[in-house]
Parts: C-alpha cells; structure tokens; sequence
C-alpha cells in the first residue's frame, strides 16, 4: 500500500492532497485515513475514502497544525507522511504618510508575546527593519521608516516563534512607493 502528499507543506487555510495505492489494484475498496496532529500521542481515524479504477485513492485534506497521516487497507499500513503547516501571515499598510502598518498571523492557536521581523527586500538583499512582538490577537500595528520611491517588505515569523508544530511563516511581499 503506497501513500504521497502533494506538497510536504502548506499555509494555513490551505489543503493538500493526500494520494496513494492498494495492492490488488481494484476499485471499490475501503481505505480509512488516519492523522496524529502536533502533540497528540498516536493516530485517529480521519474518515475513509474508497478506491477507483487500479486501486489508486485520493484524500483532500486541510491540516491546521503539522500532522502526520497513515493509511490503512484491510491488514495492510502506509508509512506515515507529515506535512508541515506554516502560519498564514499578512501585512498591510494603515497609513502611508506616517509609515504606519498592520501584521497579522493566523493559526491554530494564539501567537501572543511572539515576533515577526519586518524586512525590505531588495536588489542586493534582504534587510530587517524592525522586530515586532505581537499583542493577545497574535496582530500588532507598528511603524518603519521608508526609503523614497519603491519599498517592498514582507513579515517574517521564524520557526524560533512558530513551534511547537507550524514553521516559518511569511507575508506576501508587500510594494510601497513613497
């Protein structure tokens, strides 16, 4: 019995697809999907999809947090496979004449009292610009200081901040012409 994912990683919000074989290449066959999330301690029945032509199934799945999956075939276990979850993170300008902008990172649960890096990115590199510690909502409003012409910046939240079971995380690029 085989098992894939189509992407090791994903956004929070976001799906991955889950896919795989079993060994008598028929249709019609029961496969149960199993997931054991970031701190739990053995796996749980997800719910159970059915085979089509060669036996091949298909799971559509939406992980809030990185867990790992196992399939399971008559007597028959997948290894396990275990997508990594990223938290999702905007940015946003509030107000353009003081510099003022807005972060906010979604997930599962809170990232109160943790920190985004606020960085410029440009044709010779990355800069950081400020360090963000964001309040109980996991948002803060903060301020930076523009260059003339074009700023393109983004928020980053290293994996230092995101453990236990989300990685680093990061904005869209977000372009301001001052």
């Amino acid at each position: 019995m085989t098992i894939s994912l189509s992407r090791p990683n994903v956004v929070y919000g976001g799906t991955v697809t889950l896919s795989g074989k079993v060994s008598d290449n028929k249709a019609s066959q029961t496969v149960d999907v199993l997931a054991e999330p970031s701190g739990a301690t053995s796996f749980s029945a997800l719910g159970s999809v059915s085979t089509t032509s060669g036996g091949h199934w298909t799971d559509v799945l939406k992980p809030t947090i990185e867990t790992s999956y196992q399939a399971t075939w008559k007597s028959a276990t997948s290894p396990n496979v275990t997508v990594k979850v990223r938290p999702l993170i905007t940015l946003a300008l509030v107000n353009l004449s003081t510099g003022s902008f807005s972060t906010k990172v979604t997930a599962a649960r809170s990232f109160a009292d943790k920190f985004v890096l606020v960085q410029r990115l440009s044709s010779t590199g990355v800069a950081t610009l400020k360090k963000v510690t964001l309040n109980a909502a996991s948002s803060a409003t903060f301020r930076v200081r523009l260059h003339h012409g074009r700023n393109r910046l983004r928020a980053v939240m290293p994996t230092s901040q995101t453990e236990p079971g989300y990685i680093t995380g990061m904005s869209r690029v977000l372009t301001v012409s001052r």
